[in-house]
């Protein structure tokens, strides 16, 4: 994939980071799901589910991935069809959508431009968030529903669930291990130096080049990444907290200007697993980037359970694991800012304005 080298806001005294914790306040008591917001939800991640496995089964380089991605089709067609026989059966009062929302497709579009190995790098975090997300969902509905037949359903759903999130997490690991290693072959190699740049798509492009006498280039090459730098692929996704431990929202995406500074990241605020969500733009020196000794105090207030803790730690990703992601903001108060508009939408506007 290609990627942008992103420098932190801070300089981060450690030799290396690994990893990126999603870090879950801790919640007084679960919100119930009504039973339109349940079907709605799992309808739309069937539908993203199969039409993804399928891009995977025929387009990832792994062949694990190839079989997770079978695997998804195959048991998202079972609960699509499980779900719709609760609904013709009369047992569940609600309407299936006919399509995917704009965020799922949007995520479709873009594996659908992937391959290879930029494609499994793509797709398997989708599916580890994807299915925490789902899990939650389930288990939610499965305690506090008020359909009991779609209890029942959700309830025996969850093992299958929950097995699907436990091998994406493994395959996450591996493909990131796979990585590693071919990255340390490939600084082993003096012809070849790797050039990425980041791209909505992530495309990865690799450029070999020979020393030669009668030309030299203008610039340094960039022979690795520094501790304090971060790709943009590590940011998206990332969880937002303010300094009470308030989990603030995930990092949708990451704005560059021309120059390649980034300038801004889009913060996802409110709704129900992505439904109802919109982007708040925030200034990207707002973020301050605290180590995982900066907030000794804020893990002993989120202690719980052995269970819990370990739940906790099986959501960090694979990218500087211990550094927090903290904005001076409450959650109140980024509900109550305006929505990011896109070049797109500004476009579409005004198209329609000049109409």
């Amino acid at each position: 994939m290609r990627r942008v080298i992103l420098a932190s806001a801070v300089a981060l005294a450690v030799p290396v980071l690994s990893g990126s914790p999603v870090l879950t306040p801790a919640l007084a008591a679960p919100v119930a799901t009504s039973t339109e917001t349940f079907v709605t939800t799992v309808a739309i991640s069937d539908m993203f589910e199969v039409e993804a496995g399928r891009l995977a089964a025929s387009k990832a380089a792994n062949a694990k991935v190839k079989s997770f991605g079978q695997m998804m089709v195959d048991d998202h067609s079972k609960t699509t069809n499980d779900l719709k026989a609760l609904i013709d059966d009369k047992k569940v009062e609600a309407k299936l959508p006919a399509s995917l929302d704009q965020d799922h497709q949007a995520k479709l579009d873009k594996l659908k431009d992937l391959s290879g190995d930029a494609f499994d790098r793509a797709y398997i975090p989708t599916q580890v968030s994807g299915h925490e997300k789902a899990v939650d969902l389930f288990q939610n509905y499965a305690d506090t529903g008020e359909n009991a037949d779609l209890k029942q359903w959700a309830q025996k759903t969850l093992p299958t669930l929950k097995g699907h999130l436990d091998e994406a997490k493994q395959l996450s690991s591996e493909i990131k291990m796979a990585a590693d290693d071919t990255d340390q072959q490939a600084g082993r190699k003096e012809k070849q130096v790797d050039v990425t740049v980041d791209t909505e798509k992530g495309a990865e492009v690799r450029v070999e080049t020979k020393q030669r006498k009668d030309r030299a280039a203008s610039f340094d090459y960039v022979p690795r990444q520094k501790p304090t730098e971060w790709t943009a692929q590590a940011l998206i996704g990332r969880t937002v907290e303010n300094d009470k431990g308030d989990n603030l929202g995930d990092i949708n995406n990451v704005i560059l200007n021309e120059r390649g500074q980034v300038v801004a990241v889009t913060i996802g605020v409110g709704g129900f697993l992505g439904m109802g969500e919109k982007n708040v733009g925030v200034p990207f020196q707002a973020l301050d980037f605290k180590l995982d000794t900066d907030r000794s105090d804020l893990d002993k207030r989120s202690e719980g359970p052995a269970e819990k803790k370990a739940e906790r730690e099986a959501r960090f990703d694979t990218e500087h694991s211990n550094v927090q992601i903290v904005l001076n903001a409450s959650k109140e108060e980024l509900e109550a800012a305006p929505e990011f508009v896109w070049l797109d939408q500004q476009n579409a506007d005004n198209a329609r304005t000049v109409q």
